[in-house]
């Protein structure tokens, strides 16, 4: 299915969302960041899927935010934040409520929002000439929504030094940093990260959505409440 610049298809439990402008970097303009929200959901809630994968065609995975003809003139502060920002922020909160594992499928450059939606997809499968940075203050950005979706996933002092310094990092950095779960050669990425999928997918979808569910809630609870909701939720599964 072909919509708004991605294409979206399924492979049985699999469901992939390719962005689809190679000739722009894949960079994504805020309707289709509206509408990739919504797929997201839509995807989530179809009990079939059990993975949902979020790929490119062309060389660059996602140079950032495409924002030509966009204006801020005659908005207010709260209409830029609902209208403009709003569509980047949907899109990580889409893929955090998305019940299954969302995939990022990260086969070249990854760069700003690029960067930052694939840091913040549950697992982040990079070739090995993937490059990931978060160039926005060399534009004079501070980039908070994007330190917004890394929050919980990249180390505090990771997070700070790649933001300020704006600094390039290859996949395998990209790992160590915690921006990235998985290096795959370039040459044979396609195949390794099909059969990853695959694996996954294989998986019952109650066990992936525990899974999910668990990560998300425990960090923000005492050591002793998240090893009760652990005991909770796996009692739960097992009846």
């Amino acid at each position: 299915m072909r919509d708004f610049d991605f294409n979206v298809t399924r492979d049985q439990a699999i469901a992939r969302i390719d962005l689809n402008r190679p000739d722009a970097g894949n960079a994504l303009t805020r309707a289709m960041m509206v509408r990739l929200a919504e797929v997201l959901r839509e995807l989530g809630r179809d009990t079939g899927v059990n993975v949902v994968a979020i790929g490119s065609r062309g060389v660059q995975f996602c140079r950032g935010r495409d924002a030509k003809g966009e204006s801020r003139a005659g908005m207010t502060p709260y209409e830029v934040r609902v209208q403009m920002m709003g569509a980047v922020l949907d899109v990580y909160q889409a893929v955090a409520d998305v019940p299954v594992p969302v995939v990022a499928l990260v086969h070249g450059d990854a760069l700003g929002f690029g960067a930052a939606m694939a840091v913040g997809c549950d697992i982040t499968l990079a070739a090995d000439n993937a490059r990931f940075a978060f160039p926005e203050i060399d534009h004079g950005i501070p980039p908070t929504m994007a330190m917004s979706a890394a929050l919980g996933k990249v180390p505090a002092k990771a997070l700070t030094y790649l933001i300020y310094s704006a600094e390039e990092v290859d996949a395998s950095q990209a790992v160590a940093l915690g921006l990235a779960s998985k290096v795959f050669p370039q040459m044979t990425y396609a195949a390794d990260a099909d059969a990853f999928l695959k694996k996954l997918a294989g998986r019952p979808r109650l066990i992936l959505e525990t899974i999910k569910r668990y990560q998300a809630k425990a960090a923000h609870l005492t050591p002793d409440m998240a090893s009760e909701y652990a005991g909770t939720l796996l009692a739960l599964v097992r009846s």
